[in-house]
């Protein structure tokens, strides 16, 4: 083998083994002490992994899902293809016995290997532009680059990091496409454009946001149009045309299929006509030269035809009442707009916020400093004719741009930023060197630089490596807690067909996959329902018990999960009911919630963290809740958050269920008061302590509804003990659990 490909394996396994350092050093992957395998907490993993599942058991990806939004279900925000790749991967290897464990971790490994594959993609490209040490440098950029770190991490299954390759690989055949030699023979533009939009096309029939790609390229199309006015560009026209052509036909079986083109046919954050019909018109504007790739006429009339043609299109949708530019129209609303909602989600945040930088360092580490000059650096030399840099130069200028506005964008950054500083270390290394090892230390600055440049990655990713089984000490336990009462949910049999549960909307994923049941609220937010999405807060900060059963009733909820985080996410639930509220139950200043005023304790949510009672001085007078009953405790506490006092730490979650509630009667002398004490042991052996009281009416009859049952165990809790007392003489009596579920009277004598 030639020593340049021996030096091409070496590099590109060095570079490939750094970036999986990384991801697998800060992995988000959950080992506990009783299981064989780990688990995944991300939330869009878990729903990646049950459209897998689906696919492999219904023979077709979903396009919908009635456990979103449930009651009422709702189309698949999510194209298919990513899923459609995933299960014909998968499927073939899967055990059919622990089928569901193996692909959790299958899916959840996926995301690693596209990440990984991306630094050699980096490595590769810029290789070819500038040698190399500058290629080695573009893929250590990468493999330490923060975010393509946190969502190519083991443990996050994601669709990002594949996007990312794909849209790297659209960008590295453009620039190929874009090279003095494609651009003078019309095949070799066909070709390249060909390659370039089929990989964008399986882009966007993976992901939406991919559009933003297509237009980057169509914007660097068109800037060659300027310079083909000037000079004859004859494979031009076949690039583009072929590039436009290749997208729609991969796209094409996505688009048709899209539930969204019932009810929404021109939307844009979804796929739907208004995709189809901007691939065609892409294709219509360059069908002429590609036709006539070398008329003078046409070639110094087309850009001018093209500006024209693009300004009225945009005149079309900023003014016409015609049903795609309102389509278009509110597909830009929603995309540009930041509500309460997502702007208190970490990756909507922008990179610089109040002039804090350590985002920005996370995410992007010091490369964030030296783009800006990499790229003005990257621009003149397409100015002096490098045309096949230019897809790099509009790319991550266009990217930088949104992640300075929400940090998710800088993932897809990552990949460009790399490669556009990649090439400028290589142009800064190309020194002049007489001794051997002046060559050695002019062909490791770039390597070194690239190392510094990611450093706070670089030493994050050293430090958790020792730890990195250890994922108690980096996971929230409210997460992990979460989880196992899902799982719990999920093995106990549905009463009701359509059975849901409710949530915080970060559990929403999870419980759809894991307890079989479907969810209000997810962080796919109130695009896929905003009824649901406000109900998930409405009911947890319910103060009024008899409106919350018969909410919850309306919704079919029978299980409500509480974790020990609700209390950080209390102005996220205020944002989605009424923020106005705010005063009522938070404390001024407090961002995420956590200092909660004692208005706060009468709401569902905070008494299903005190075993259903009122924590503080409003609790002295409050009633015990009768139609909810606790039926599963986490058996991991939350050091972080205490409950009663400091050494009474709360577990990290709590499974509560609706119930029809025991109509316990017992009959005396009117104005008699019955008294009626409950206690069961939970699991890990704390005691619940429930307690009501009613007098004798006129009939003679005291009638109380209890939601605990004493002839069994309620759920994973114990039987309860009954004492009951009527004006001082001790009453006798058992509820059956059929009279807790289905509201039967038990007489206590």
């Amino acid at each position: 083998m030639p020593r340049a490909r021996v030096l091409l394996v070496v590099w590109i396994a060095l570079v490939a083994s750094v970036s999986w350092f990384a991801r697998e050093a800060q992995n988000r992957r959950v080992e506990l002490p009783d299981r064989a395998s780990w688990f995944s907490t991300d939330p869009d993993t878990q729903y990646h992994v049950r459209r897998v599942e689906r696919a492999l058991d219904e023979g077709a990806v979903a396009q919908t899902d009635a456990r979103l939004n449930a009651p009422r279900g709702s189309a698949i925000p999510w194209p298919p293809y990513y899923s459609r790749l995933l299960a014909t991967v998968l499927g073939p290897c899967a055990p059919s016995e622990g089928r569901a464990e193996w692909l959790e971790r299958a899916v959840a490994s996926a995301a690693t290997l596209a990440s990984v594959l991306g630094s050699v993609l980096a490595l590769l490209v810029v290789w070819r532009i500038a040698g190399a040490p500058a290629g080695v440098a573009a893929g250590l950029l990468h493999a330490l680059n923060g975010a393509a770190i946190e969502y190519g991490k083991l443990g996050n299954g994601d669709h990002h990091a594949f996007v990312s390759l794909a849209s790297g690989a659209v960008l590295a055949l453009l620039s190929l496409g874009m090279g003095e030699r494609c651009l003078q023979e019309p095949r070799r533009g066909a070709l390249f454009g060909t390659l370039a939009g089929a990989v964008a096309g399986l882009a966007l029939g993976s992901w939406v946001a991919t559009l933003i790609l297509v237009g980057c390229v169509q914007f660097a199309l068109v800037a060659l149009l300027f310079v083909h006015a000037r000079r004859a560009l004859p494979g031009l026209g076949a690039l583009a045309l072929c590039f436009h052509v290749g997208a729609l036909l991969v796209a094409l079986p996505a688009i048709v299929s899209s539930p969204w083109n019932a009810t929404h046919p021109w939307i844009v954050v979804n796929l739907s006509w208004f995709h189809l019909a901007y691939l065609a018109a892409g294709a219509l504007v360059f069908a002429p030269l590609a036709a006539r790739p070398v008329s003078v006429p046409l070639r110094r009339a087309l850009p001018a035809g093209v500006a024209a043609v693009a300004l009225a299109a945009l005149a079309f949708l900023a003014w016409s009442d015609a049903a795609p530019a309102r389509g278009v129209r509110e597909g830009l609303e929603w995309v540009s707009r930041v509500d309460s909602f997502m702007a208190r989600i970490g990756e909507s945040a922008p990179l610089v916020r109040d002039g804090e930088l350590a985002v920005a360092l996370r995410m992007v580490g010091f490369a964030a400093f030296v783009f800006p000059l990499a790229w003005l650096a990257l621009v003149r030399r397409i100015w002096r004719g490098e045309l096949a840099l230019l897809p790099w130069a509009v790319a991550s200028a266009v990217l930088a741009i949104q992640a300075l506005s929400q940090a998710r964008f800088a993932e897809g950054l990552a990949l460009p930023l790399a490669v556009v500083v990649g090439i400028a270390l290589g142009r800064a290394s190309a020194i002049p060197a007489r001794s051997r090892v002046a060559c050695a230390v002019r062909a490791a600055l770039p390597a070194l630089v690239a190392v510094l440049l990611g450093w706070p990655a670089l030493a994050r990713s050293a430090e958790r490596w020792p730890l990195r089984r250890e994922a108690l000490r980096f996971e929230r336990p409210a997460t992990i807690g979460a989880r196992l009462g899902l799982e719990w949910i999920g093995l106990q049999p549905q009463r009701a067909q359509g059975e849901t549960v409710l949530a915080l909307w970060s559990h929403g994923h999870a419980l759809e996959r894991l307890a079989g049941r479907g969810s209000l609220a997810t962080n796919f937010g109130s695009y896929v329902g905003e009824e649901g999405f406000r109900a998930s807060p409405e009911l947890l900060l319910a103060e009024d018990e008899l409106a919350l059963v018969a909410r919850m009733d309306e919704l079919r909820v029978r299980y409500a999960l509480v974790d020990s985080d609700l209390p950080n996410a209390l102005n996220t639930l205020l944002d989605g009911v009424d923020p106005a509220r705010r005063a009522r139950h938070v404390e001024a200043g407090s961002e995420r919630g956590g200092n909660v005023r004692p208005e706060w304790f009468l709401t569902f949510g905070a008494r299903a963290m005190f075993d259903g009672a009122v924590f503080g001085p409003l609790g002295r007078d409050a009633r015990p809740l009768a139609r909810l009953r606790l039926v599963w405790v986490a058996p991991l506490r939350d050091p972080a958050r205490a409950l009663r006092g400091p050494r009474d730490l709360a577990p990290a979650a709590w499974v509560w269920e609706r119930v029809a509630g025991a109509r316990v009667e017992a009959r005396g002398a009117s104005g008699q008061m019955l008294e009626v004490a409950l206690s069961l042991a939970q699991p890990g052996g704390a005691q619940l302590e429930w307690r009501d009281r009613a007098p004798i009416g006129e009939d003679g009859v005291a009638r109380l509804v209890v939601p605990y049952a004493t002839e069994a165990s309620n759920g994973a809790c114990g039987a309860a003990r009954l004492v009951a007392n009527l004006a001082g003489r001790a009453l006798g009596g058992s509820i059956s659990e059929r009279a807790v579920l289905e509201g039967e009277t038990v007489l206590l004598r």
